[in-house]
């Protein structure tokens, strides 16, 4: 059934989740340093962002389309 997919894009999310908290502190909640270039700044405003995203994605799926998901072919 659909439930077998489901579970491993679920499990998947929880690796990646888990792999952005290891980058967030990595980069001290992307906090570049003082003496720091744009670029280096660009890079961490856009690894803050991306992690954004990733948990937007991530809620999306586990909490509206995979839940609708079940609910429409999990039962047929």
């Amino acid at each position: 059934g659909i439930e077998h997919p489901i579970g491993v894009m679920m499990m998947e999310h929880d690796s990646a989740g888990e792999t952005m908290e290891k980058m967030r502190k990595l980069t001290n909640s992307y906090t570049p340093p003082e003496d720091a270039c744009n670029s280096y700044k660009q890079l961490f405003h856009s690894l803050a962002r991306f992690e954004l995203e990733m948990h937007q994605h991530v809620h999306k799926e586990n909490n509206i389309l995979f839940p609708r998901a079940i609910e429409l072919f999990g039962a047929g």
